[in-house]
């Protein structure tokens, strides 16, 4: 309570001193917040002294000593220095000037100062003067450094490990301070956040400057616009999913970190999100990534339900299960076709919950509040934006009738299905310029001659023609059709593009939010050398086919070591779903389609590493002479 009163403290300080009263305006010290944040610090350090001396610590009786006031002096000057240094490195190194920017940074330094402060506190700063005694006895040890095996009886396997466990209660302090490090270093790269030509066009429409429509997810749309009138700033979006990404990752890190008591382990799952092909689309603005965060959030979640104690209440349970089913409807209403990545990581979800559940009753009711979530969101979604309708999917017969049929027979197709003049010509251009150049895939985009005036509404007015289109043709050419969609399938397995974004797009740029945020090149520039060069040298990490696989044997191994066998087939099972099923729609080959699949292969591949050092530790200690 007193560290959070002294936060408070602190935060209102900064604020007042370098935007004003009013946090609208400039303070008396607006151009250095160096200096604001170090005074702002000071004033919470006479809050922490009081009431770290006369409350937390009441019970010390002893009288205030040197030692104790040179302690607590040396070890805020640190955390002084601690908390200054990431507003020091957004302004003078990377050219954020924001308040945004700079609270973000503080607040990072402010996590690391706070379990720097935390331990000295409780170690050195009012420790006891002198050994702990217990009715003048000797001095008090570590119980479980004491603990003595009845004889006869073999130490119980683990043992050794868990003692770490609770001798290295600070440990998981540790692994936040990395994960905020490392996700603070990753957004200040990206800042503002890379915007794709989707996410531009998804940005414009947050800002109200485009009519919002269903060719992207609306939520995502809705959210963006929420974070910009919360923050005042565009970059948010691509903060959030920085910060999504590595709040999982830790909790998964402390998670491993309980089984196993390895430190490097530990370390490895938060090292998943430095990963070349991970950290490559980390600050890119996509329904993908977002696919990809919310999906490992919900494993977290997931696992972290069964680590429960099996007399937890069950309002604890069904607590844990809105949660995750939150982030299964999202990621569902996010990505059209994510149902088939869902569905193995729901019952992960329940499964996690209720290790043993069996009931119908539970599986009933977890899928109905699944249900019930994504229909209200999508409701609320429709209402709250009001988006057009494109009949987005209307892309996909038509890159199959332009791909299938020769030229002449799309013309009599359009003309048996009443196409008007017009859609047929286009049409016929599309096929034949499609086949002329070989161009495999997005007819839309590459082939078909648009009327740029109508927007993404235009191939949705002939939804309906194409579809009976289809169903009149296709099923007259299966094998065409196969040969057509296999061909597209192995461009997506083996020939996928788009491994890095390098920057916003041209038209991003002429966005004044954009166009005036601060971009470190050669950060940049140094993460893309990064990228590539991995791309160059293990091309495999960036292709579909090697997550493909590495899903099915996750899947369909029949054993696995250690306690989560269950979770690995269940995540690669979601990621080899969620491949298979662009067999029939895949647009273009793009890495971003299997994002998801290489983000869920790696978290499975840790959990396989996690069996096996279990199982290694529990034979170490079961082969100890009793």
């Amino acid at each position: 309570m007193i560290g959070a009163v002294a936060f408070v403290v602190e935060f209102t300080a900064f604020n007042v001193l370098i935007s004003g009263a009013s946090f609208s305006s400039k303070g008396v010290l607006h151009s250095a917040p160096v200096a604001a944040s170090a005074l702002a610090t000071m004033v919470a350090v006479a809050v922490s002294w009081l009431g770290n001396r006369y409350w937390t610590y009441r019970d010390r009786k002893d009288a205030v000593a040197w030692r104790e006031v040179s302690w607590f002096l040396g070890i805020n000057l640190a955390g002084l220095l601690v908390t200054a240094a990431p507003v020091y490195v957004g302004h003078g190194l990377l050219g954020l000037d924001s308040t945004w920017s700079d609270n973000a940074a503080r607040l990072m330094g402010w996590a690391t100062a706070t379990v720097l402060r935390f331990t000295v506190y409780r170690t050195l700063v009012f420790a006891e003067q002198g050994p702990a005694r217990v009715a003048g006895s000797g001095p008090v040890l570590n119980p479980a450094a004491t603990a003595t095996v009845a004889p006869g009886t073999a130490r119980r396997p683990g043992s050794e490990r868990l003692k770490t466990v609770r001798q290295e209660a600070h440990w998981p302090w540790g692994l936040a301070a990395v994960a905020v490090v490392c996700g603070y270093a990753v957004a200040a790269v990206f800042h503002p956040g890379y915007l794709s030509p989707d996410s531009t066009d998804q940005l414009l429409q947050a800002l109200r400057q485009r009519p919002v429509t269903d060719w992207h997810p609306p939520v995502l749309v809705l959210l963006w616009r929420a974070l910009i009138h919360t923050t005042g700033a565009m970059s948010a979006m691509a903060a959030l999913q920085v910060a999504v990404l590595w709040a999982a990752l830790w909790v998964l890190a402390v998670l491993v970190w309980r089984r196993t008591g390895s430190r490097g382990l530990s370390l490895a799952v938060l090292a998943v999100g430095l990963a070349p092909n991970i950290v490559n689309l980390t600050g890119v603005v996509w329904s993908d990534v977002h696919l990809a965060y919310v999906l490992l959030a919900a494993c977290a979640v997931a696992l972290v339900a069964r680590e429960l104690p099996k007399d937890r209440l069950v309002s604890t349970r069904w607590a844990l299960l809105t949660l995750g089913v939150l982030f299964l409807a999202y990621a569902v209403l996010v990505r059209k076709n994510a149902v088939p990545a869902v569905i193995p990581v729901f019952v992960l979800l329940v499964l996690g919950i209720w290790p043993t559940a069996r009931g119908r009753r539970r599986w009933f009711g977890a899928a109905g509040l699944l249900v019930a979530v994504t229909v209200a969101g999508s409701a609320g979604v429709s209402v709250a934006t009001d988006p057009v309708a494109t009949h987005q999917y209307a892309q996909i017969p038509l890159d199959d009738l332009v791909h299938v049929l020769p030229p002449d027979q799309v013309r009599t197709a359009a003309q048996q299905a009443g196409a008007s003049l017009d859609f047929r010509n286009r049409l016929v251009s599309a096929a034949t310029t499609c086949q002329q150049h070989d161009i495999v895939s997005d007819a839309y985009f590459h082939c078909y001659p648009r009327d740029r005036s109508l927007g993404p509404t235009e191939l949705g007015r002939h939804a309906s023609v194409l579809v009976q289109m289809w169903t009149q043709q296709i099923p007259h050419h299966p094998v065409r059709y196969t040969r057509y969609r296999l061909r597209v399938f192995a461009r997506l397995l083996f020939q996928g593009n788009q491994f890095f974004e390098s920057g916003s797009t041209a038209s991003a740029r002429s966005i004044p939010a954009v166009a005036s945020a601060p971009v470190d090149h050669q950060l940049k520039s140094t993460l893309g050398s990064y990228v590539t060069a991995f791309v160059r040298d293990v091309p495999l990490l960036f292709q579909g086919w090697f997550w493909l696989v590495v899903s099915l044997v996750l899947t369909l191994r029949r054993r696995w070591p250690g306690p989560y066998a269950r979770e690995i087939r269940l995540l690669g099972a979601s990621g080899a779903l969620y491949i298979l099923a662009y067999l029939p729609t895949v647009p273009e080959s793009n890495y971003r389609y299997v994002y998801w699949p290489a983000l869920g292969g790696a978290l499975a591949a840790l959990l396989v590493t996690t069996g096996c050092v279990m199982r290694r530790h529990s034979s170490a200690a079961s082969d100890r002479p009793a």
